[in-house]
């Protein structure tokens, strides 16, 4: 699933990439020195930004700078220092460096990949976060500023580090597949001017790209010849593995979730200050050390990872890859049974909805990019275009029958134009506007051209 954080300082973005994000102890399985990390998205194809992330790159993209010249393009904005009534200072927030939007792979799978060996797991989890990165990113939007509405520029720069192993807990550091992926806090509009980034469109973009990684890594794991089930939140799980196993192997999940029983409250916000809170502190563990550790439990247990993917690769010799012999059909259906639950509801829906949805009702036997392929040939794209021509934003559906509906609103609203008496004339509008201070001037502006 993927998780978005909350804005992080360009000091944080920092520290976290010394420390964190390029850390040897955060990848184990992988061995050798410092974890490279890589680059994605059409920003940082333009600035030329290909294979191993510099640091130096890195610290100048989260202070907003042109990562070879160190050019302010995103301006900071001037905050001052203050003191509140009763005293408390205030100080300013550093700049927004960017967000981490981190993807984790499902216990079974992270299983697969790192204990049982299966190297293939991990390019498929890989493969599946860069898709939905790329979904991501045609979502990205620009902060204008004033009044005006963020824009959608579909551009961004990520810096990604896989990492395979959870937080800590008593010393224990579990098996978990997952990549960071830090997007800066940067975007180009069509002009060539650089902005920073509305975040909104990412959290209203986070189920959607959750379904394409779910998807994609679906499709993958079925082709390398694991069988798969739905899981919580319909997320992937490899068959094979006993109850008592995934729980022994997921103790930062318990930890997080007996905090949160404690707290008496519940949801994201809960969550995330519960796995702030319970953070073991770091330990510095050798990796024979880490991955003993692993392979105990495991022999524990039965080797049951090593049985999973022996078993997948017995499989893989007799599937037919990546052949769906109805896969148009079913891409349809999956589409058409999107927006027929869409349009339940509403008469107009944001694609994502109808892509996410999508993705869920084929997730067995097609990936995402089957069904946005469908779906954008469909009637939706013509309704989509012209709305994202006119407002810069995600795209909007329509349902068929609803261009009648405005058609024939319109005529009622020009049928009751000047038919009754105004509550004031403009003028005095303009007056009376001039008079209320919570107005900004391009709130009273429209008053005053009247």
């Amino acid at each position: 699933m993927l998780t978005i954080s909350k804005p992080i300082s360009s000091g944080q973005a920092q520290t976290y990439h010394a420390k964190e994000f390029t850390s040897a102890e955060q990848n184990y399985w992988k061995q050798g020195d410092a974890i490279l990390g890589e680059w994605q998205g059409q920003l940082a194809e333009k600035y030329g930004l290909a294979g191993a992330i510099d640091a130096q790159h890195f610290a100048r993209l989260s202070e907003g700078q042109n990562p070879h010249t160190a050019e302010q393009l995103v301006q900071h904005r001037k905050v001052q220092e203050y003191t509140t009534a009763d005293g408390t200072i205030v100080k300013p927030v550093e700049h927004r460096a960017g967000w981490d939007a981190t993807f984790s792979a499902p216990k079974s799978v992270s299983l697969a990949a790192l204990v049982g060996g299966d190297d293939r797991v991990r390019e498929a989890h890989r493969q599946a976060v860069t898709i939905a990165l790329t979904e991501l990113e045609r979502y990205t939007q620009a902060r204008i500023g004033g009044n005006n509405p963020a824009e959608t520029t579909g551009k961004f720069i990520v810096a990604k580090f896989e990492h395979d192993t959870a937080r800590p807990v008593d010393g224990y550091a579990a098996p978990q597949l997952h990549t960071h992926a830090v997007i800066f806090n940067m975007t180009e509009r069509p002009d060539g001017s650089t902005r920073a980034l509305q975040e909104r469109g990412f959290f209203d973009s986070q189920q959607f790209a959750t379904a394409v990684y779910q998807s994609e890594l679906t499709f993958r794991l079925r082709n390398l010849g694991y069988e798969i089930e739905a899981g919580k939140s319909g997320a992937p799980d490899v068959k094979g593995y006993t109850a008592e196993y995934l729980e022994a192997s997921s103790p930062r999940r318990q930890q997080i979730e007996e905090a949160i029983a404690r707290s008496g409250f519940s949801g994201p916000e809960a969550a995330h200050i519960a796995a702030h809170n319970t953070r073991d502190r770091k330990e510095i563990h050798t990796p024979s050390e880490v991955l003993a550790a692993h392979r105990q439990i495991a022999a524990e247990f039965g080797n049951q990872a090593e049985r999973v993917v022996a078993e997948a690769k017995e499989r893989t010799a007799t599937l037919t890859q990546n052949r769906v012999p109805d896969a148009p059909q079913r891409a349809q259906e999956a589409v058409s049974f999107a927006k027929d639950r869409s349009f339940e509801r509403e008469a107009v829906t944001d694609e994502r909805d109808i892509m996410r949805d999508a993705c869920g009702a084929a997730w067995e036997t097609l990936p995402m990019t089957r069904c946005a392929e469908t779906s954008i040939k469909g009637t939706a794209a013509a309704s989509s275009k012209s709305s994202r021509a006119r407002s810069m934003k995600p795209a909007a559906v329509h349902h068929p029958r609803d261009h009648h509906r405005g058609t024939g609103d319109h005529r009622h609203m020009q049928r009751g134009k000047n038919t009754v008496a105004p509550i004031m004339q403009m003028e005095q509008a303009a007056v009376h506007a001039d008079t209320r201070d919570f107005l900004n001037p391009a709130q009273r502006r429209p008053l005053r051209r009247c």
